[in-house]
């Protein structure tokens, strides 16, 4: 996704993570020694397990666009090697134990939650965009179709693009591209 500049600095600052977590007696489970880089502004890291079993393996991706500095991008690795640890896919106690340990050691901001402020998303009632189901519009030159609703109270809004995949989205975001149309 990025240049290979920025994929080597990422990969190069995810080995030295891994290394600062490993002087610290934290030894991190098996996982792709490349980071995944997105352009995910909402989620600015995950941690995927690719295998699972006795020798699980991880893919950790970070997002170019969230993460600006090297040290917005060492917290983000830090914090998706920590839930590579055993019980500490979750961001309970024990995660918690290790992000306090990293950030004791090197003055690091690991958390569990992130950082950077979502967006508002306006409040819109289903009943507001009910009457647009079945209406087109493009986002950024791709052209999505309303389909109706699904199930899940926030985001509600089901899309289908030409290739037929369903997208879910909330009703805001529906009634802002339609109208801007």
């Amino acid at each position: 996704m990025g240049d290979a500049g920025t994929q080597e600095r990422f990969d190069a600052l995810l080995a030295d993570c891994d290394l600062c977590l490993r002087r610290m007696g934290i030894s991190p489970r098996e996982y792709l020694p490349s980071v995944r880089l997105t352009h995910n502004r909402s989620r600015i890291g995950s941690c995927k397990k690719l295998r699972g079993g006795r020798k699980p393996l991880f893919q950790i991706s970070c997002s170019m666009d969230a993460c600006k500095t090297d040290a917005q991008v060492r917290d983000v690795l830090f914090h998706e090697l920590i839930h590579t640890l055993p019980g500490c896919f979750d961001h309970g106690s024990r995660f918690r134990e290790a992000a306090a340990k990293v950030n004791a050691t090197y003055g690091t901001d690991v958390r569990a939650t992130r950082r950077e402020p979502s967006r508002e998303v306006p409040t819109v009632n289903k009943s507001q965009v009910e009457g647009l189901v079945g209406m087109s519009f493009f986002v950024q030159g791709k052209r999505y179709t309303f389909t109706g609703f699904n199930g899940r109270p926030k985001r509600c809004c089901e899309l289908r693009d030409a290739r037929g995949r369903t997208y879910v989205c909330a009703p805001a975001y529906v009634l802002a591209h339609i109208s801007a149309e």
